[in-house]
């Protein structure tokens, strides 16, 4: 009985000491990301498709304006255009668009996103099971999908944040085929002035 309330008591510590680390990375994350209005930064996509055994690497230059508008511009003239309705993305000469709420990976990757930059860590999580730890530099945040579409498509989200400003570093979607899509953020400049027209969507 006694190891019995000793263990409880052990788990109990150890979900308190959890509760807290989120808590103040909350509390940061909301802090910062308040004071952003607009992000422009270079970044690194890597996609693996499990199916075919094969790694595509393209970088180019990301665009965030409140309240969730984002571009990322590809250098070979290709991009992925999202605001809060609609996803639009140019590959190889050919556009297409569509809502984001018909696709639940770019309803998740969008909301994530958006979240992430502006500092919501309530809509980020939502539906999913979340764990969060600090690392020397890092704030690295878990997120597994718990039931809806997003949960028979991704196996789990992995975000990391730099613990100085809470920007985003990198974002990993990890599918349930094996494959993954790997974000990775530098060079940020913050609140730079970005023209609205570069979110511009043909309906």
């Amino acid at each position: 009985m006694k190891i019995k309330i000793l263990l409880l008591s052990i788990m109990a510590l150890f979900s308190t000491l959890a509760t807290a680390q989120v808590e103040q990375f909350e509390s940061l994350l909301k802090s910062k990301s308040g004071e952003i209005n607009s992000i422009k930064c270079h970044f690194t996509q890597v996609q693996e498709i499990a199916v075919l055994a094969n790694t595509v690497k393209k970088s180019g230059e990301f665009y965030f304006l409140r309240p969730s508008n984002m571009l990322l511009s590809f250098s070979n003239g290709d991009y992925i255009m999202m605001t809060e309705q609609l996803f639009s993305m140019r590959s190889a000469g050919s556009v297409t668009t569509t809502k984001v709420a018909s696709n639940p990976m770019l309803k998740s990757l969008n909301a994530i996103l958006s979240a992430c930059v502006m500092g919501d860590f309530q809509q980020m999580t939502r539906g999913f099971a979340i764990n969060v730890e600090q690392k020397s530099k890092e704030w690295v945040v878990t997120m597994t999908p718990q039931h809806g579409k997003a949960a028979s498509k991704v196996s789990r989200i992995v975000i990391c944040f730099d613990s100085n400003d809470m920007s985003l570093n990198t974002l990993t979607m990890e599918e349930k085929s094996g494959g993954y899509t790997k974000y990775s953020f530098s060079n940020k400049q913050f609140n730079t002035t970005i023209d609205s027209k570069l979110f511009d969507i043909a309906k």
